[in-house]
C-alpha cells in the first residue's frame, strides 16, 4: 500500500445539483484532512454536503441523506469539521450543491492510500 498527500479539489464551484467534488475507485481509500467552502457572492447561500457510495444518489429535504447543511455568509468561509477526519471507503464519493450556482467554492485535501 501507499499513501500520497492530495489535493482533492480546488476552487471547484458548486452548482445547484449535487456536485461531485472526490470519489475512491473499487482499490483505493481516503482520509478527509480539510474542507471549506468559500461564499464568493454577496448574498448568503445555503450548501449541502453529502458522503455516500457512489452508486448511490444524493436526496434533500427531510429523511435525505446529507451529512451536512450550512448558510455561509457573504465572503465568509465554512470549515466543514463535519468531514473533517472522515475516510471514504472503496467506491465513495463527497458531493455538495450550493442554492446559488457558481458563488461557492469548494477545496478538499487529505491523504489517498492505493
Amino acid at each position: 500500500m501507499a499513501s500520497s498527500l492530495t489535493n482533492f479539489t480546488s476552487e471547484t464551484q458548486l452548482a445547484v445539483t449535487a456536485t461531485s467534488l472526490t470519489t475512491t475507485l473499487s482499490t483505493e481509500k481516503k482520509f478527509i484532512g480539510k474542507v471549506t467552502f468559500t461564499n464568493t457572492s454577496a448574498s448568503n447561500v445555503e450548501v449541502t454536503v453529502w458522503r455516500l457510495l457512489t452508486a448511490t444518489t444524493a436526496t434533500t429535504g427531510s429523511g435525505g441523506n446529507w451529512l451536512a447543511k450550512k448558510t455561509i455568509l457573504p465572503g465568509k468561509v465554512w470549515v466543514c469539521t463535519e468531514l473533517m477526519s472522515h475516510t471514504l471507503g472503496n467506491s465513495m464519493e463527497i458531493s455538495a450543491l450550493a442554492g446559488t450556482a457558481d458563488v461557492i467554492n469548494a477545496d478538499l485535501s487529505g491523504v489517498t492510500e492505493t
